[in-house]
């Protein structure tokens, strides 16, 4: 092992320990937290307040993503954004913010605003956030409103986010003779479009970044795998290997890993949006779908072998002349997905 490879575990290690760590950067599921004492709290008839849910906090970071590529910013600094949004929420100072819609609101962009004054090149006048929320938070409102954040997370900003860990593991851990930097560009664009995906949803926010990003990484091998124009993997090993070998490195679950990567083709189906606005569901699934597509055909040049068995878990499928599955010979999580959404 080279010393470049023993740095870059060591590494993935200690963001390992930071995610692990309560009280670090660890995400607890404070929307459940709150509903007991919501509900025995002595409600008003005429005015009963509307605490915060998961509906508000994924409409907070679309806005967010709205933002960022406005001003073209990193969704890595949305998905940080969100982070530390998330775990002010758990802190007793959020515990108050999270039964004020209107306090939630002015969180979500100072968050935003936080982390973008950290994470990139130019930082936001707090003046300019004032006139995006149109008057309704004042400047001097989002710099109180921040200094009350960073003290509740304790000034922790820098979160190990999955797209870190991807970069990583497949930049610096996959050689090139395995993977061209080519594939390696295509399974990085595919993760990135999953994992930004996950930043909205509260569902996610729990889980760690590291296992994000594998489940992420995993569904990318599979969709190259189903494309026409893109098969990595040769014979299979190539990803069990991986499969194996990155599993110990993270000390992930292999349950939850399989879990979460259902979950996460479910919600590029549309099949996890609660919204009962089924036209919407199916613009939302037409676009992702479109995306994963375009992203697939971007590197149709490539020189990866077709093998239509170079699936996970030892799943083989036939695909028609558009990459869409029209048989199956065994299980895989986009199966099982597919599946209960259809079903």
């Amino acid at each position: 092992m080279d010393s470049s490879t023993e740095q870059t575990l060591e590494t993935i290690e200690a963001m390992r320990r930071q995610e692990d760590h309560h009280g670090y950067y660890c995400v607890t599921d404070y929307l459940s937290e709150l509903q007991p004492k919501f509900d025995t709290a002595t409600c008003s008839l005429d005015t009963p307040p509307a605490p915060v849910d998961a509906l508000c906090r994924s409409v907070m970071a679309t806005w967010c993503n709205e933002i960022a590529e406005c001003c073209n910013y990193k969704k890595e600094t949305v998905a940080i954004a969100m982070n530390c949004l998330d775990r002010f929420m758990a802190t007793s100072s959020g515990q108050e913010v999270l039964l004020d819609r209107n306090l939630y609101q002015l969180a979500s962009m100072t968050a935003l605003y936080s982390s973008v004054k950290i994470h990139e090149a130019e930082a936001m006048d707090p003046k300019m956030v004032s006139r995006l929320s149109r008057g309704v938070h004042s400047a001097v409102a989002v710099e109180e409103m921040e200094s009350k954040m960073l003290k509740a997370i304790e000034w922790r900003v820098n979160p190990p986010t999955a797209m870190s860990f991807v970069r990583m593991i497949i930049q610096e851990l996959v050689p090139d003779h395995l993977l061209n930097p080519c594939e390696k560009e295509t399974i990085i664009d595919l993760t990135r479009f999953q994992i930004e995906l996950t930043v909205n949803e509260y569902n996610f926010s729990t889980c760690n970044g590291s296992s994000i990003a594998f489940a992420c990484m995993l569904n990318a091998f599979e969709s190259c795998g189903g494309s026409n124009t893109i098969s990595i993997g040769g014979d299979g090993m190539f990803l069990a290997n991986f499969e194996t070998t990155v599993g110990k490195i993270l000390f992930v679950d292999e349950k939850c890993i399989l879990n979460l990567r259902i979950a996460i083709y479910e919600l590029m189906n549309g099949g996890g949006d609660d919204n009962d606005n089924n036209d919407d569901n199916d613009n939302s699934n037409s676009t992702n779908c479109s995306r994963q597509k375009m992203l697939l055909n971007k590197n149709s040049s490539s020189s990866m072998m077709t093998n239509e068995k170079g699936l996970p878990g030892g799943a083989t499928a036939t695909y028609d002349t558009e990459g869409n599955i029209i048989d199956f010979y065994s299980t895989s999580p986009r199966t099982v997905a597919t599946s209960c959404i259809t079903h």
